[in-house]
């Protein structure tokens, strides 16, 4: 019975996988959108979207607006397709982790910091993104200036896998018994080298 709680609870994680997926391709679609703006576009009430003009909610719909997929398949964009195919996996990996095994699951999302490393200096600058949002608003440099996936969309998905890494239900990763098979290998290692030696 535990064990059907157990990945019935690690299924429902797949919503986390779902929010941060969310926030991913708002970012792309938001960055490729700006990018695809030009700098004299102006709003209803004919207030412009130039480099540090305030960006209003008329600015983002128009930005919405203006995003191509095409422009998705440029090479610039190949870490944003690594990052949609890991939340895709991520996502399929909790559905199915009771068949495939919870501690291949939980390596999956300890990896995801490696693939993402530049998610740990981003989020040292989100948050003063998001305050900027709240107080003085964003304008066009703060999507074109900075890695701007990088900054809002990668934090979120390693701060989701490292939740999920220690939220999941089962086995461990199983240090332990890497580090008693390392040792082992060890010794053998060493006495097969003195023997040789000898």
């Amino acid at each position: 019975m535990k064990t059907n709680d157990d990945a019935s609870f690690n299924r429902r994680l797949a919503w986390l996988v779902l929010l941060s997926a969310m926030v991913l391709v708002l970012a792309i679609v938001l960055r490729i959108g700006i990018g695809a703006t030009p700098y004299d576009t102006t709003d209803s009430q004919g207030r412009p979207m130039g480099f540090n003009d305030p960006l209003t909610i008329d600015h983002y719909l128009i930005m919405i607006r203006n995003f191509d997929a095409k422009a998705l398949f440029r090479f610039e964009h190949a870490y944003e397709w690594l990052a949609l195919a890991m939340h895709a996996l991520g996502g399929a990996l909790l559905f199915y982790s009771a068949r495939l095994g919870i501690r291949m699951v939980r390596w999956f999302f300890a990896l995801q910091p490696l693939l993402f490393p530049m998610a740990f200096f981003g989020a040292l600058a989100s948050p003063f993104m998001i305050l900027g949002l709240f107080t003085k608003g964003m304008d066009r440099e703060s999507f074109v200036d900075i890695p701007f996936i990088w900054v809002m969309a990668h934090p979120v998905w390693v701060t989701v896998s490292i939740l999920i890494l220690f939220l999941l239900r089962g086995p461990g990763l199983g240090f332990a018994r890497v580090f008693r098979a390392t040792r082992e290998a060890v010794k053998v290692g060493a006495r097969t080298f003195v023997n040789a030696v000898r």
